[in-house]
């Protein structure tokens, strides 16, 4: 009877201790739920703020072009203008992606995720986003039109195929991907392609961001309007 006393106190306390683990488990995954929904809007918040001062670059790059009688002048503004408008947007929240995936992967899932990859993709989008803009701006500055068409489409079709890779690979990413991400996604190179296309006389040297400027402005404000509903939305379907 004693031995069998012990052994119903030893399942019983077995059970007690795979009780409370579970009640661990379920409150460490709902604070990796809390946090999440804290990086998705202050992600989404830096987004916002970087599409809504990017709009305003072409304007800008327009402006200096006509100041100095230089494409090349509005080019270099509008790179450098790029590289403060990145800087403002990570005190923003639009920062430390590895830092937010890892912690997230730490509360969330049962192994924390690599630091390696996210590095690789933090370098895989900036090769995507920058090299092809590099490569435009020197066809333009050396009146390689046919150059600037060719880069222009191959920026459309990386970033495309990017992004299309990211969904597939990335069932719960921290950004979710929005119709105003698609917008600005189109909307860069396109613009290129119609400032390398539609050559008008008296035109501004970057009219073609121009045009594309209210789009820009309106994913802007619409990813600024929508940041807060990230604290409570669905986090199944981002």
């Amino acid at each position: 009877m004693p031995a069998g006393r012990s052994s119903t106190e030893r399942k019983a306390q077995e059970g007690d201790e795979l009780n409370v683990l579970n009640q661990l488990e379920g409150q460490r995954k709902e604070a990796g739920d809390i946090v999440y929904r804290w990086f998705r809007f202050r992600v989404r918040r830096g987004l916002g703020l970087f599409y809504s001062l990017l709009s305003f670059l072409p304007v800008f790059g327009s402006i200096l072009g006509t100041l100095f009688a230089s494409e090349n002048v509005a080019l270099v503004g509008v790179t450098v203008g790029i590289v403060c408008i990145w800087i403002v947007s990570r005190t923003a929240g639009f920062q430390g992606f590895g830092r937010m995936r890892g912690t997230i992967e730490l509360l969330k899932e049962n192994e924390p995720g690599g630091r390696g990859r996210e590095l690789r993709r933090t370098a895989t989008f900036l090769f995507v986003a920058v090299w092809p803009w590099v490569a435009y701006a020197a066809a333009s500055a050396l009146g390689q039109r046919y150059l600037e068409v060719l880069f222009a489409v191959v920026w459309l079709a990386e970033f495309i195929a990017y992004r299309i890779f990211s969904l597939r690979h990335n069932a719960n990413p921290i950004v979710s991907h929005r119709v105003e991400d698609w917008l600005v996604v189109f909307c860069i190179p396109v613009a290129a392609l119609v400032s390398a296309l539609l050559v008008l006389p008296y035109a501004p040297p970057l009219y073609g961001f121009v045009l594309g400027s209210p789009f820009l402005l309106f994913a802007g404000i619409k990813s600024l309007y929508d940041a807060p509903k990230e604290l409570v939305a669905d986090l199944g379907t981002g």
